[in-house]
């Protein structure tokens, strides 16, 4: 009966950790396009409102239930809009005093409190608000990061993937009081120099991808657990050599950074940074089903006519991700967001 019941838990993990994938990309290796109808099943389209022109370009959005949440690349600060496009609020509260922040250094929701929440580096605090944009409470940490993840029972799960001599780095979780609740095992070498920003994780309720730029995995990440979904054996991946070397000391070309990425249960799409190109950017498209791979300069609307030339394919969840359609399509400053449905 023992080994009846060890088989069965065997089988029940080996059914919950997907195996690790290793996944040969090569940049220069390219198709003429990637289609979205390779991936999506329909579009739709919000125009969000934006009369007083205050947003320049859309660094991350949330959506939770009927509201979207999105952060302003520039000084905008944090727009709520409701799924029709309303303008909700608007929290760009930038100053001194208690209920503001002098920058967004980070920025999450907690979706079981419907609050958003908001990482202060120089005044090393995060300040949560209502959607409606009313200020609730204010908290110190003792952490400096590149971007953080609420969960629920306002846990805390922090991440500064390069190694840092003075502070802590890696990925962790905390309380609201700074206690440590889990220590996430990631190999990080210390003669690591290079540092790249831009989307780090995509997150479905309490669970996360995290793609790791230093090896080039993309990870699954939950409050206790961390694990490797895909190995890339990415062909433009700056060498361990020069990586250890000062960036200013060396020529920026030849070798890509992941910039942006989406994940789905059938597929995941990403966008690489290729230095020294005439066009820089390369779309990567894995068919998670057939472990089919495509590579491309372009991302091609063919189900309407509506193209979008921007870099950036926002995940929402699962069935469910979005582009901006760039503003000078538009008569007015409203942002229309393109709705790509799975």
């Amino acid at each position: 009966m023992k080994h009846v019941i060890l088989l069965s838990l065997l089988f029940l993990v080996s059914c919950y950790y997907e195996e690790e994938k290793s996944i040969v990309i090569n940049l220069d290796d390219r198709m003429e396009s990637i289609q979205y109808s390779q991936f999506a099943k329909s579009l739709d389209y919000i125009k969000l409102e934006d009369d007083s022109c205050l947003i320049s370009e859309i660094e991350r959005i949330y959506i939770d239930g009927d509201t979207i949440c999105l952060l302003d690349r520039k000084k905008g600060g944090i727009f709520v809009y409701t799924s029709q496009g309303k303008l909700v609020s608007n929290i760009n509260y930038y100053g001194k005093g208690p209920q503001e922040f002098s920058d967004v250094s980070a920025f999450s929701i907690d979706p079981h409190l419907n609050q958003i929440c908001v990482y202060d580096m120089s005044s090393m605090k995060i300040k949560k608000y209502s959607y409606d944009g009313q200020f609730i409470k204010s908290y110190d940490t003792d952490v400096y990061v590149w971007d953080f993840a609420v969960l629920k029972d306002e846990r805390n799960l922090f991440v500064h993937p390069y190694y840092a001599r003075k502070v802590k780095y890696g990925i962790w979780m905390t309380d609201s009081l700074n206690n440590i609740l889990k220590d996430f095992p990631l190999d990080i070498p210390e003669d690591d120099q290079f540092v790249f920003f831009n989307t780090h994780f995509n997150r479905r309720g309490d669970e996360l991808f995290y793609y790791d730029r230093i090896y080039d995995r993309m990870m699954y990440m939950t409050s206790d657990t961390l694990y490797t979904l895909y190995s890339f054996d990415l062909k433009q991946r700056l060498s361990d050599e020069l990586r250890a070397k000062d960036p200013a000391t060396y020529r920026w070309e030849n070798f890509a950074m992941m910039w942006n990425f989406s994940m789905s249960e059938d597929c995941l799409l990403m966008n690489y940074y290729y230095y020294e190109q005439e066009n820089p950017y390369r779309w990567v498209f894995l068919n998670r089903k057939t472990n089919q791979l495509i590579t491309s300069e372009y991302l091609v609307n063919d189900i309407d006519s509506i193209q979008s030339e921007s870099r950036s394919v926002f995940y929402l969840n699962d069935k469910l991700w979005c582009r901006v359609v760039d503003s000078d399509k538009n008569e007015d400053c409203d942002i229309l967001l393109q709705l790509i449905h799975l």
